[in-house]
């Protein structure tokens, strides 16, 4: 492996917030994909590690935007 590319952790919340197909589309607003989240949320307590870990970052639920000033 280079030294360019970037080392992520297994669990990363930026991949919830940006990448994740469930997630993102649930929070712009997709009627299927916030089902399909409230299902997860439920069976998993809480969301998926990726979703875990982005409450610890950020400090909110995977199906809640980002307050304006998170970073």
């Amino acid at each position: 492996m280079t030294e360019t590319k970037r080392k992520r952790p297994l669990f990363d919340p930026d991949f919830c917030e940006h990448r994740c197909p469930i997630c993102t589309r649930a929070r712009r607003g997709n009627r299927w994909a916030r089902f399909f989240q409230a299902i997860e949320l439920a069976v998993t307590f809480g969301g998926c590690p990726w979703g875990r870990a982005r409450r610890r970052k950020y400090g909110v639920a995977p199906h809640e935007p980002l307050p304006p000033n998170a970073g």
